[in-house]
């Protein structure tokens, strides 16, 4: 962690900064607005970009009154500026900023120095555009939420208003750092994800793009996003007639080969390794200490899966109210204490993960990546550096707590909501009726003998009407 002296702020340029980074995104959240046709939607967004933007000096302050000025983005703030108008330049050596390699923390640097170099040497309105860029990644996750569940509202507003108000998602991306770069590079890989496994053109160069942003800063977490996708892939969601031909599912094999050779090889560069292979014990070992940033470490962890359930607390609830320690801890703790009761609220949600996730295959990739960065962060083994790596782990999980589905004490209307036998029993009702069970996912349909228009597979909309047991009414 730095300790350098970081470039000055000038109020002027901030207020330049913001002033282009709203114009920029209003005809971004206008667009989204229409595709989603939802008016309440403008308002959220428009209020999470605020909070975005006024958490970056938030951010500075925060770290100087309460942290004793010690954060990673101090080295990454000191490095930018001198790279800054030396790219402005054309020079882009990096021997004069101190940079070693380009994965990892070198990668933030050069980043910071981009920025630096549009927007001159200056914290803030560096800190507003990579509060910015999490933004961004925010929506993208949102849009591969209700591409995944298009038609079915029931749960777009639930997961806007989790993901884009979640306090820990909106302060500790808002600085230069790993974590709000990467929460764009994954938001646009879960993108181009869902647009695959929607059977929707771009997906694939979505995905390339996201894993392009982020593969040299954390390729441990793009390697949970493509194995989750590797699974989700496989899956073939009922009703879905629609397949990948010869070449192009060879393309797309040898497409996901590489990227998760890549991710793998980078990942066994960036994490601790003993042997030639991954060491969470000692990757844990290297975060707990005695001194200044190690307040919160020495947190107990095994690599065994017989101390899973330790790490699922470790990871979503550690700190509660009654054992925090100082105000920073607190204010974790009373997020902690929202996340277990929107957890509690969720069980009905969380009951039909498994029947969603083959009906909905980028709810089986949230699935693996939660299961698996759960695991291995678990490792880290410090309360603070597991608070702003969680902050990658929400937009993923919350998806398991927004599965739509019916309100209480009226009949089911979504697929995931019937156990196997109701879903036949379903699909011979419609049968008869001379409703089609399928077509082309996410393209309508005109049936011969009704004249109605349908859509099915995993990018259609919902059925309108209940499904299984007597009709609604």
């Amino acid at each position: 962690m730095g300790t350098a002296v970081v470039t000055a702020s000038n109020p002027l340029a901030s207020i330049i900064v913001v002033l282009v980074l709203c114009a920029v995104s209003r005809p971004i959240i206008r667009r989204i607005s229409v595709a989603e046709a939802n008016p309440w939607l403008v308002r959220i967004l428009w209020a999470s970009l605020i909070l975005h933007l006024l958490a970056a000096p938030a951010q500075v302050y925060v770290v100087h009154h309460f942290y004793h000025g010690i954060a990673d983005w101090k080295r990454y703030d000191q490095q930018g500026s001198i790279l800054g108008p030396e790219f402005r330049h054309f020079d882009f050596s990096l021997a004069n900023a101190n940079v070693r390699g380009i994965v990892n923390d070198g990668s933030v640097s050069i980043a910071t120095g981009i920025v630096m170099a549009i927007v001159t040497p200056d914290q803030i309105a560096t800190f507003l555009v990579f509060s910015w860029f999490s933004f961004l990644g925010t929506v993208m996750f949102y849009r591969a939420f209700t591409l995944t569940f298009h038609g079915a509202r029931a749960g777009h507003r639930r997961y806007a208003i989790m993901l884009f108000f979640l306090p820990s998602v909106i302060f500790w991306t808002a600085d230069v750092s790993k974590e709000a770069i990467m929460m764009l590079s994954l938001g646009v890989a879960a993108y181009g994800a869902a647009k695959v496994l929607a059977r929707r053109p771009g997906g694939f160069s979505l995905l390339a793009l996201g894993t392009a942003l982020g593969i040299l800063i954390r390729p441990n977490e793009l390697l949970l996003l493509l194995g989750g996708f590797a699974v989700a892939l496989m899956i073939r969601p009922p009703g879905d007639r629609q397949s990948f031909g010869g070449l192009r599912r060879v393309g797309g094999l040898l497409f996901m080969g590489a990227l998760l050779f890549l991710s793998v090889f980078l990942t066994f560069h960036y994490l601790h390794t003993t042997g030639g292979s991954l060491s969470l014990n000692q990757a844990s070992a290297g975060n707990t200490g005695a001194g200044i940033g190690f307040g919160s470490s020495n947190i107990p962890y095994s690599s065994s899966p017989a101390y899973y359930w330790r790490d699922i607390y470790t990871i979503l609830f550690d700190p509660l109210p009654f054992n925090a320690h100082g105000s920073s801890q607190l204010v974790a703790a009373l997020e902690n204490s929202v996340i277990a009761v929107l957890i509690l609220i969720s069980l009905r949600n969380l009951r039909m993960t498994i029947r969603a996730s083959f009906a909905r295959p980028y709810v089986m990739l949230c699935t693996i990546y939660s299961i698996l960065f759960i695991y291995s962060f678990a490792a880290l083994g410090n309360l603070g550096l597991i608070a702003r790596e969680r902050t990658l782990l929400l937009p993923f999980f919350l998806v398991l707590l927004c599965i739509p589905r019916t309100p209480r004490h009226r009949p089911p209307r979504y697929p995931w909501e019937l156990r196997r036998r109701a879903r036949n029993r379903q699909r011979r009702q419609l049968a008869r009726s001379g409703v089609p069970l399928a077509a082309r996912p996410g393209r309508p349909r005109v049936a011969a003998a009704t004249g109605a228009t349908t859509a099915s597979g995993a990018g259609a909309a919902e059925p309108t009407r209940p499904v299984g047991g007597r009709p609604g009414r």
